[in-house]
């Protein structure tokens, strides 16, 4: 059974969608409710997953690059533990339809999603049909989590070096963020 949200909640999540820096103080303002009562509110929100608060990278912002890539292939589970080592990976959904998933990567020039889709998806993932798309821009802002990899090493963690590659030394692509050869900025 769904938990209601009533008006009050709509008004907490309206708020909060348009500031998310609002304080509880002045939720509690706006709303004539007291303090206590937005700071309960909000918790159970929060645990109905109605709310959630994300620190991220607004894409348009950083002047980031977004690719869609629509995958067709019979061992999602293999494809998922490979990206999830891939620094310019963000999320993927499984799909209904002539793909049954979509992949979302994002990187600071084109060229290096362009690389990592042709060097290391299209030659490492058990797919029979993948189509790569840029996004151009989004129409909203789009916010979304990037931790910019710490540590660097020679090998990247799906295997390659991209001292060797020829997309990197050809200046193609920027190298993998996991890479101590990478020549990027932000990830």
């Amino acid at each position: 059974m769904a938990k209601i949200i009533d008006d009050v909640d709509k008004k907490i999540l309206c708020l909060l969608s348009e500031n998310p820096q609002l304080s509880q103080t002045e939720l509690s303002e706006r709303l004539k409710i007291s303090q206590p009562a937005v700071s309960a509110r909000i918790r159970k929100l929060e645990e109905r997953g109605a709310l959630a608060r994300l620190v991220g990278t607004d894409i348009k912002k950083a002047q980031l690059f977004l690719a869609k890539v629509d995958v067709s292939t019979d061992n999602v589970e293999q494809v998922l533990k490979f990206l999830d080592t891939c620094p310019l990976y963000l999320n993927s959904f499984l799909t209904s339809g002539r793909h049954n998933m979509i992949i979302f990567l994002v990187g600071e020039n084109i060229r290096s999603v362009m690389s990592c889709v042709d060097s290391r998806l299209r030659q490492n993932l058990p797919v029979k049909n993948m189509e790569f798309d840029l996004i151009v821009t989004p129409i909203r802002p789009l916010i979304v989590r990037i931790k910019p990899n710490m540590e660097k090493k020679r090998i990247t963690p799906c295997g390659a070096d991209c001292s060797v590659c020829t997309f990197y030394a050809n200046d193609r692509c920027l190298g993998c963020p996991a890479s101590i050869h990478y020549k990027g900025n932000l990830l």
